[in-house]
């Protein structure tokens, strides 16, 4: 297999890096009476990205840690750079971002907790399905607050926002309760 091949899903992951701050910069610009279509085109771009790059990876045979790591940081890259840009500008509480980093770090630490010797993550459906959730709602501030549409009312968003504490506690909590069994069981176990 060529470098090219292999090295391809990572290289559309890294796009990722490449277009959060483009993303940002339409994203001020709109604010400041630009098109935001700019900033829903960067963004569309992102989520193909983060669409594809796995395919691209299992497609050509090179999917692995690496590219698993590289893919989870451009997302969480992307998605508290893009979430603490909204909290700046008043479309999202500021208790999103912090949620999805809290339990990013949970995810981490836990991955890393049971990987042992060689380091990689280990997801989950959950996990997963948060990941998408974080997606959507920055694709429905994009296109509610910065094109202009006003599709979603405000009580909605609230509940929206909302609904991604629920999902990251849960997420939270999924990864701590093995453990927390497991200890239990080690403290009463007899010596």
């Amino acid at each position: 297999m060529s470098f090219v091949a292999r090295e391809a899903a990572n290289a559309v992951t890294a796009l990722r890096f490449v277009l959060t701050p483009l993303f940002v910069w339409c994203v001020l610009r709109a604010s400041t009476g630009g098109s935001g279509w700019p900033a829903a085109a960067v963004f569309a771009l992102v989520a193909l990205s983060d669409f594809i790059d796995g395919r691209i990876a299992r497609r050509f045979g090179a999917a692995g840690a690496r590219g698993q790591m590289l893919d989870h940081a451009a997302d969480i890259t992307f998605i508290l750079t893009s979430l603490g840009l909204y909290v700046g500008l008043g479309a999202v509480p500021w208790w999103v971002p912090v949620s999805i980093a809290a339990a990013f770090a949970t995810y981490v630490i836990d991955s890393l907790r049971r990987s042992g010797a060689r380091p990689t993550l280990i997801g989950s459906r959950l996990g997963h399905l948060g990941g998408v959730g974080n997606y959507a709602l920055i694709g429905v501030v994009v296109g509610n607050d910065t094109v202009g549409l006003g599709w979603v009312p405000p009580w909605l968003m609230t509940g929206l926002c909302a609904l991604v504490v629920v999902y990251s506690a849960a997420s939270i909590v999924s990864r701590l309760a093995p453990a927390t069994r497991r200890l239990r069981a080690a403290r009463r176990a007899p010596c």
